[in-house]
């Protein structure tokens, strides 16, 4: 996968779960998740945005749309969320935007090669590869 602007990426590792609202009739995916990052990631809750294909790409081009909303798994619940569940590649419904249907991705973006090293140490040092 190659996303506009981001030189480094990595996919989400397995331990990473999320939250859901009970069904609220949302149009929008994300107004109803939260994602918890164990702890010893909690340095990238910045770096876990939504991503969606490109328009009109041949190739497997995304752009990042938004940064998601996050808390560490030590963190105490937030209220009206239930889970946690297990993250999968491809969300169970997809956000609808009028009459236009789109597929959101999620992935860690890398601004650097250092913070790339990082997550990739952290993962292996847990055995998630």
């Amino acid at each position: 996968m190659i996303v506009q602007g981001y030189s480094f990426f990595s996919d989400m590792p397995d331990d990473l779960r999320y939250r859901t609202r009970p069904s609220t009739g949302a149009a929008f995916i994300e107004k109803d998740m939260v994602f918890v990052l164990p702890a010893r990631l909690k340095d990238f809750r910045r770096h876990l945005h939504y991503v969606a294909e490109v328009p009109g790409s041949d190739s497997a081009l995304y752009k990042p749309l938004f940064r998601a909303t996050c808390i560490v798994d030590t963190y105490p619940a937030p209220p009206g969320f239930d889970g946690p569940r297990t993250i999968y590649p491809f969300y169970a419904r997809v956000a609808r935007n009028k009459r236009h249907y789109r597929d959101y991705y999620m992935l860690f973006l890398f601004r650097h090669q250092p913070e790339m090293a990082k997550f990739q140490m952290l993962n292996s040092a847990a055995g998630v590869v």
